[in-house]
């Protein structure tokens, strides 16, 4: 009789820690909040959907306390935030696999829920929000940046949508009219169409950030614009933002989330051509950190 030895199942991703302490919140005065994104090793690389759920979780907390008047939105260690953490992307968590295919309902939902859950939270906040940024922005780090009301700077900050090489080709579901509303067209197609990255100093030109400061410097900028905010009453802040939210229905913003929604089951589906560099199937053939850098060569010889 003879046996054979099955190949050890590969270990699922998941987080290094408790969800709880991958989003830290901290009273630092009366009046303002600090959240935190704890992944620091990962330069806060976001993991779905928990951490998209934990980000507004914390937020709301900030909401319902009616001391807080401002939010300070940072990233633990060298980076404000990697992006989606493309270890385990949204398509896998909700069932995605090699000869897997979701319900198109499936997708849809998950994209309503989770990551345009987090958008809305973050752009519709009665509270206002400031982001500190340093070292790398990217992707959905992005878009939560973009989320916020002002976001200040260290000056060897980059901001990049790196993430459309993945194959999004000018896709961005859940935050495609503030960016448009932010950078203008031509800007944001040439963003993403070429996934880019952008210093501190062409991000103020691009109106991506509203000031930069020397690294050494960027806590205590940031604290004095948030003091700034606090100077407001409590009251007009909250009427304030109440009203820009009305401007953003008038101007359609809502719409960008359906959109989105709409967008992601179709971007899941795509039919890869043999020339194309599919990004999620080299992920599973030779690994994150090289598909990552196959990628990347790809782009680099254009001057990308």
């Amino acid at each position: 009789m003879t046996t054979t030895e099955e190949a050890p199942s590969k270990a699922k991703y998941s987080l290094e820690k408790p969800l709880d302490e991958t989003v830290l919140y901290e009273k630092t005065t009366k009046d303002i909040v600090t959240i935190t994104l704890n992944r620091p090793e990962k330069h806060n690389a976001i993991f779905p959907p928990d951490q998209f759920n934990e980000i507004a979780r914390k937020v709301n907390m900030a909401v319902d306390d009616d001391d807080v008047k401002c939010i300070i939105l940072q990233g633990a260690g060298k980076s404000f935030c990697s992006g989606d953490d493309l270890n385990l992307a949204p398509y896998d968590t909700y069932g995605g696999a090699p000869g897997v295919k979701p319900s198109q309902r499936i997708r849809v939902k998950a994209m309503y829920t989770w990551l345009n859950g987090m958008y809305r939270t973050l752009l519709y906040c009665p509270k206002t929000i400031i982001c500190k940024a340093q070292g790398w922005t990217i992707g959905v780090g992005l878009a939560i940046l973009m989320c916020c009301d002002i976001a200040i700077a260290g000056e060897n900050a980059k901001f990049s949508q790196r993430q459309q090489r993945t194959g999004f080709g000018g896709l961005s579901m859940g935050w495609q009219h503030l960016q448009l509303l932010t950078v203008g067209y031509k800007r944001m197609r040439e963003w993403q169409l070429t996934g880019r990255s952008l210093t501190a100093e062409e991000a103020k030109d691009w109106s991506v950030i509203n000031a930069i400061v020397p690294e050494d410097q960027l806590d205590d900028e940031v604290m004095r614009w948030a003091k700034a905010v606090t100077l407001n009453p409590a009251d007009s802040l909250m009427i304030g933002k109440a009203h820009m939210h009305i401007m953003f229905d008038l101007l359609g913003m809502h719409g960008q989330y359906a959109a989105g929604a709409l967008g992601y089951p179709l971007f899941t589906n795509l039919k890869w051509e043999d020339e194309e560099f599919n990004f999620l199937k080299r992920r599973g053939e030779v690994g994150t950190t090289e598909a990552f850098a196959e990628r990347e060569r790809r782009w680099e010889e254009l001057g990308f």
